[in-house]
């Protein structure tokens, strides 16, 4: 389909086939922004992994205990972080954001996603590990991120109503994922609603 769509040989098939997501751009310039990344990250990323004053990651799991490894390994959900209130924390951080389910829903899947079929219906997806509650938080609000934008579009039919790139969609939801979702400001608020949910629902160390 792209090579009949191509009306000029020089254009390579990717590009051809990159215009349908991000218009205009070509593969040239995809490379030259990816090895902009690679040159300021693949350092950054070295620097990061042999620091000797790592993060503490222990709140993002269940406390440390004396139980074997085969105890551990026996354990029933309810006895790290229950699916139930990881979902009634992300419904309430990601509506407390913007993200509206009076035309909307949040439902579980093996992979978090988000489908509109107009700005009144905009429904996402996420997905929870009973035994670490940040990644579905995040993932929610990444695809509450794509959400909000399609919410807040027009309801003409007209081009000027529909999201503007694949990039420009990706922007969305990764700017309340990392930028919001991330940020000290967030956390002040957060922190209180995380741990009322977790010590409702037992979970230890909260």
């Amino acid at each position: 389909i792209a090579t009949l769509q191509r009306t000029d040989e020089n254009i390579s098939l990717y590009s051809q086939m990159l215009d349908e997501f991000e218009m205009g751009m070509k593969s040239s310039r995809i490379d030259e922004l990816f090895a902009q990344v690679q040159e300021a990250l693949v350092p950054l990323i070295s620097k990061v992994k042999s620091s000797t004053n790592p993060p503490d990651l222990s709140p993002l799991f269940p406390p440390k205990t004396n139980k074997t490894d085969e105890e551990e390994k026996n354990e029933t959900e309810e006895e790290s972080f229950p699916v139930e209130s990881q979902k009634h924390l992300s419904k309430t951080l990601v509506t407390t954001l913007g993200y509206d389910t009076t035309h909307g829903r949040i439902d579980t899947a093996v992979h978090p996603f988000t489908t509109s079929f107009s700005p009144y219906d905009v429904r996402i997806t996420s997905r929870f590990n009973t035994k670490e509650w940040f990644q579905g938080l995040m993932g929610t609000i990444h695809e509450g991120g794509h959400a909000m934008y399609e919410q807040s579009l027009g309801d003409s039919d007209t081009s000027l109503d529909t999201a503007l790139s694949m990039g420009v969609h990706e922007s969305q939801s990764l700017f309340w994922e990392r930028h919001i979702g991330k940020g000290r400001p967030f956390w002040k608020f957060a922190g209180s609603v995380v741990r009322d949910v977790f010590r409702e629902s037992g979970a230890e160390g909260f």
